[in-house]
């Protein structure tokens, strides 16, 4: 999701992010759709290019909405407004192996 979807969501929120998000001024609903479908794209990517690898197999209905759900609470977590503790760059990856691990059940 990082790799990916919060580079992504940089370049476009300052491109086009006119409209801010309500709750954090800093951050912009184009940035944040850029960063969901971003995210999405490249983890199914990433899953289909290990699965035909032979790795592992996949259901690929059940994996949409999995991976789809993951990159929905990673842009969530990714919007938030970030103190001087607590930063995207460790919530967003922890978020995001977590919901994975609970989603994917490993």
């Amino acid at each position: 999701m990082m790799c990916g979807g919060d580079g992504v969501a940089d370049i476009i929120g300052r491109r086009f992010g006119s409209m801010k998000l309500p709750y954090n001024q800093h951050k912009s609903w184009a940035g944040s759709v850029s960063m969901f479908i971003c995210g999405f794209l490249i983890s199914i990517g990433m899953l289909y290019y290990y699965s035909a690898l032979g790795y592992f197999q996949l259901e690929w209905t059940w994996t949409f909405q999995r991976v789809a759900l993951v990159a929905l609470v990673a842009t969530v977590v990714e919007s938030l407004p970030i103190t001087e503790i607590v930063d995207d760059n460790i919530t967003v990856p922890l978020v995001s192996m977590v919901v994975s691990m609970l989603s994917f059940g490993y």
